[in-house]
């Protein structure tokens, strides 16, 4: 998925990007827009950007959950080796500590990333601080990508492309 990073300065130019966006066939769950206000991008009847965009849990999440799993599986291996308390313990010590490590992981990782920027918009906290809107509109392929691009450079002029991303992930 490609993701299109663009700034405006008002909501009623997000509302022409948005209805533009639309006629192009690229509307609805592909565009987010987040602003220092989440107020006005609900009147308009805009989709704001969710905690889930907006936070890093997404990413760190998974990398807790990766990193659980992997230390689950590490402490399982150990267990089921040492009998640290004298007990036949058997591979199936592997799957319960990997399973509660990555839960465990994934939990830990997702209260870190809740409480951080999405490292994706960081770059353009500053702008939308200042009264800004951030508007990101997502692209399936290579055809929907350069209608974004046509109709965004022929209709939206006012609108600065502030980034592109080639291959957006939330998990990367």
């Amino acid at each position: 998925m490609k993701r299109f990073y663009y700034l405006t300065d008002s909501i009623d130019s997000v509302q022409g990007i948005s209805q533009d966006l639309d006629r192009a066939g690229v509307g609805g769950a592909r565009v987010h827009v987040s602003g220092r206000d989440a107020g006005p991008v609900a009147r308009a009847r805009l989709r704001a950007s969710t905690l889930l965009e907006d936070t890093d849990i997404m990413h760190t999440g998974f990398l807790g959950a990766l990193f659980g799993a992997l230390t689950g599986v590490v402490l399982g291996f150990a267990l089921a080796g040492l009998d640290p308390w004298g007990w036949q313990l058997d591979l199936s010590v592997v799957v319960v500590t990997t399973a509660f490590c990555l839960c465990l992981g994934a939990w830990m990782g997702g209260i870190f990333g809740i409480s951080s920027r999405n490292h994706h918009l960081r770059p353009f906290w500053a702008e939308v601080e200042k009264g800004r809107y951030l508007v990101m509109v997502d692209a399936d392929d290579d055809r929907q990508a350069r209608r974004i691009d046509e109709m965004m450079n022929r209709e939206h002029r006012e609108v600065r492309q502030v980034g592109r991303e080639d291959h957006y992930s939330p998990f990367d």
